[in-house]
């Protein structure tokens, strides 16, 4: 029932000052490893005079151009600092002390840790065949009269999804007056078909929360954005942070928004690199599990316990990787996919260890 107590996810460099490991390789947090575009660091780079100026605190611009984008009003897009700030919100608007919500056991926790901030109980579900499982959320946010229900889609650290048509159909079966809360981290990653649409947040309590972190590759600047029908959904800029998102983070995101070509590319790259690693995973025995992400979760043939041995052993030699703690599910690992040079160094340590 209870979520996390303190951070649910101390940095690499906070592990690097704990453990003493510096880390070669970062594949334990989803960073864009083909990096950040061009056009971005340029926008980064002109717009550096201009550091000692506070940004638009309407975000007026970046907010337009997200409009533009999904064929949406202004007035639909909410800017905050990533989709965790965008998380930390949400609790800290919709949600009161003693409410209810409902996530998925082992899926991204820092919704929860922001739920009991906000003096909120935390309910959880299993996943069914290693995604989340939609009709348990709903049973649950009836059961409970949940104020939330959190929806990682596609899921963190699974990597699966229900694709749109099934969430669209679990934000349809909640009750009045619960608010579905859709992280669509991955939501680049998605075949097209699959993943949701800003049409979908029209006339329902869905928010779907996108981010600048990960396919666009701006991790260190926290940007996010929210998706929303405000008629549907109302009160969620109470208390809303002055100043989110700064001004040159966010020149450096309209910049890589712009930018089609790279975001094609770099996802192109990923579901390539995603592929050889499930191919190259399998033929040592393990298990990868289906991914619509930016990352490869498996599973450690042998001994469950093994698999914080492999961990360990791999983030002493400069890897850093994820083990994964999910409901029945003793023997996952998640790892970042790469560029091929580094997917063949990381692979060859695996052969190694298994």
């Amino acid at each position: 029932m209870a979520g996390p107590a303190s951070n649910p996810f101390p940095s690499i460099e906070m592990q690097q000052r704990a453990t003493g490991r510096t880390a070669r390789w970062r594949l334990s947090t989803n960073e864009n490893e083909f990096g950040t575009a061009p056009s971005a660091v340029r926008a980064l780079i002109s717009c550096a005079q201009d550091a000692h100026r506070y940004p638009d605190c309407a975000h007026q611009a970046l907010r337009g151009a997200l409009a533009r984008r999904h064929g949406v009003d202004e007035d639909a897009v909410l800017v905050a600092t990533g989709i965790d700030g965008l998380l930390a919100q949400v609790c800290r608007a919709l949600l009161r002390p003693g409410a209810a919500v409902v996530t998925t056991a082992g899926t991204y926790p820092t919704f929860a840790y922001f739920a009991e901030a906000a003096g909120a109980a935390v309910h959880t579900v299993g996943p069914r065949r290693d995604r989340a499982d939609a009709e348990a959320l709903a049973e649950a946010a009836h059961r409970h009269r949940a104020a939330l229900v959190y929806l990682a889609e596609p899921d963190n650290p699974l990597g699966g999804a229900l694709g749109a048509e099934r969430v669209r159909r679990l934000a349809d079966q909640l009750p009045e007056p619960t608010v579905l809360v859709v992280d669509g981290a991955y939501a680049e990653y998605q075949a097209a078909g699959r993943r949701l649409d800003a049409r979908d947040v029209v006339g329902r309590r869905l928010l779907w929360l996108r981010t600048f972190s990960k396919a666009y590759g701006l991790a260190g600047l926290r940007v996010g954005y929210c998706l929303y029908d405000r008629t549907a959904v109302s009160g969620l800029e109470h208390g809303l942070e002055h100043y989110a998102v700064g001004r040159i983070a966010e020149a450096a995101a309209l910049a890589a928004l712009d930018d089609d070509r790279h975001l094609e590319r770099t996802v192109a790259l990923t579901a390539a690199g995603r592929a050889h690693y499930r191919e190259r995973l399998a033929a040592l025995g393990c298990r990868p599990l289906p991914s619509e992400t930016n990352f490869v979760t498996f599973r450690v043939p042998g001994d469950p316990g093994r698999t914080g041995e492999v961990t360990d052993a791999l983030r002493q030699r400069g890897t850093y990787v994820r083990q994964v703690h999910s409901p029945g599910r003793p023997d996952l690992i998640r790892l970042s996919v790469g560029p091929p040079a580094q997917r063949a160094e990381v692979l060859a340590l695996l052969c190694d260890l298994l």
